[in-house]
């Protein structure tokens, strides 16, 4: 091959090439402006003072919570409630066999009036000696003696007094009743079972006032004071607040767990609550300035919250952390800064890298 065709050949392939990549820009070029472009209202992030609150965890208790043991022992004979019953104060919840606490009461009653007829025999013993003793029939030594026992037998009548009421309280005690007006939240006992002393029978909760209990972090107790608003929800109402107010906190940190426990006193206007539920609570400390954004402009995806950011006129979707909210104003804790633009009514369509106008 001569050096002048080579030179041709060369010129040739230079040319080609330089053709092949306009052809690309172009059509690139013409991608782009072909894609269309989207029309978004738009807003620029604030900042504004919004209400802080510390994030806890509680659980509902009835105002009064129970509960209720034997106090006895015997075999259950019966039982009157059920999960769920209301019951009075003084109604029979169970009743128990105590045939042997009765026959144990039965002799203390009889011992008590042995012990009785005892005292008074001792007594008329202690008046003839002291006449004796006055007439000279009998000596210091041997009255003295007799007087001994007239003061030990009141001391015995008590005793067995006091035996006797014992062991007629055991036979009390084999009918359990309710100690408040309230709502029977569990039945521990069927008939047939045998139970002692310390046996838990039925868990017995007071209808209506609830209390919210709740663990304090030893480093946040600073905020937490007598008097302070919160609010809270609960899984049954997922979509729904409740508020309440601290009533008292604990005098002494736990050691083992670094937190102390409080309680709050709960609005409930109907009833919608019940003890035992779980609740998320935000206690209310103070103002902050925060990043805030319109409520239109958070969308909720798979359980988190995203909104959608313009820059360098793209569209740039982003996972956020909200806070809490204030009117149509929600802060935003993580994903937003004050200052960037939103779109703060984003459409389904709306995706991210898409451009805008």
């Amino acid at each position: 091959m001569t050096v002048s065709r080579a030179r041709s050949l060369l010129l040739l392939a230079l040319a080609a090439s330089t053709a092949g990549c306009a052809t690309k820009a172009s059509a690139s070029d013409a991608t782009e402006a072909a894609a269309p472009r989207v029309r978004v209202e738009t807003a620029e992030v604030r900042e504004a003072p919004m209400p802080r609150s510390l994030a806890l965890t509680g659980t509902l208790r009835g105002d009064r919570e129970t509960d209720l043991a034997a106090n006895a022992i015997g075999r259950v004979l019966e039982t009157f409630v059920e999960r769920g019953a209301e019951v009075k104060k003084g109604d029979l919840l169970a009743r128990l066999d105590v045939r042997a606490a009765a026959l144990t009461a039965a002799e203390a009653q009889a011992n008590a009036a042995l012990t009785r007829a005892q005292e008074e025999t001792a007594r008329r013993e202690c008046e003839r000696y002291r006449a004796l003793l006055e007439s000279g029939a009998i000596s210091r030594a041997e009255h003295d003696r007799i007087a001994d026992q007239c003061r030990s037998a009141p001391l015995s009548v008590a005793a067995a007094a006091a035996r006797a009421r014992a062991a007629s309280q055991s036979v009390g005690d084999g009918q359990i009743r309710a100690p408040f007006d309230g709502v029977v939240a569990e039945r521990f006992v069927d008939v047939g079972e045998y139970v002692r002393h310390d046996s838990r029978v039925v868990a017995l909760v007071s209808k209506g006032a609830l209390r919210l209990e709740f663990t304090v972090p030893e480093a946040s107790l600073a905020a937490v004071k007598p008097g302070g608003a919160l609010t809270f929800t609960v899984p049954a109402y997922p979509d729904r607040s409740f508020t309440g107010t601290v009533r008292w906190i604990g005098a002494a940190v736990r050691e083992t767990t670094r937190d102390l426990v409080a309680e709050a006193e709960v609005q409930d206007p109907d009833s919608a609550l019940r003890p035992g539920m779980f609740a998320s609570i935000a206690l209310a400390t103070g103002e902050a300035p925060s990043p805030v954004v319109p409520r239109s402009a958070i969308v909720p995806r798979a359980g988190r919250a995203h909104l959608f950011a313009v820059v360098d006129r793209r569209i740039e979707e982003r996972v956020v952390q909200t806070g809490v909210e204030k009117g149509d104003a929600v802060a935003v804790l993580r994903g937003v800064r004050a200052g960037e633009t939103i779109v703060i009514q984003p459409s389904e369509a709306l995706q991210n890298g898409q451009a805008v106008e």
